[in-house]
């Protein structure tokens, strides 16, 4: 039997706007879900790189 589990908000995709979002949340003492469909948190700009702006 699977467990059911209860979120006040469920987040998907874990860059730099999502992970706002659930640590924005979190700190409202609000139940979040953050749903990422690679192994690491983080997003493109973590992983890949960006070019810096001046």
């Amino acid at each position: 039997m699977q467990e059911i589990h209860h979120y006040d908000i469920v987040v998907i995709g874990s860059g730099p706007a999502g992970e706002k979002a659930a640590m924005q949340a979190s700190k409202l003492k609000k139940q979040v879900a953050l749903i990422e469909k690679s192994p690491h948190l983080g997003g493109a700009s973590l992983h890949t790189g960006t070019i810096p702006s001046k």
